[in-house]
C-alpha cells in the first residue's frame, strides 16, 4: 500500500521558518483536505512536498512509498 508520510517537518523561506513540526500520513485511497486561514502554511507545505527550491526543509522528512523525496 502506497503512503505519503511527513514527519516533524520544518520549512523556511528567506530564513523565516513557516512550518514548525508538521506531521501527516496519507495512505493509498484516502482523501485529506488541508484547511485553515490564510498564512497558516498550506501552500508552503505543498511547495516543500513538490521540491520548490525557494522552500528550504530545515528538518524532518517526507517519504512516498518508503522513499525519501527530499
Amino acid at each position: 500500500m502506497k503512503n505519503l508520510a511527513i514527519e516533524n517537518l520544518h520549512v523556511s523561506v528567506d530564513d523565516k521558518e513557516i512550518l514548525h513540526g508538521v506531521s501527516l500520513n496519507v495512505n493509498e485511497g484516502e482523501i485529506h483536505a488541508l484547511m485553515g486561514p490564510n498564512g497558516n502554511g498550506k501552500s508552503t507545505l505543498l511547495a516543500a512536498i513538490m521540491g520548490n527550491p525557494n522552500y528550504k526543509v530545515t528538518s524532518g522528512s517526507i517519504t512516498w512509498d518508503g522513499k525519501d523525496v527530499l
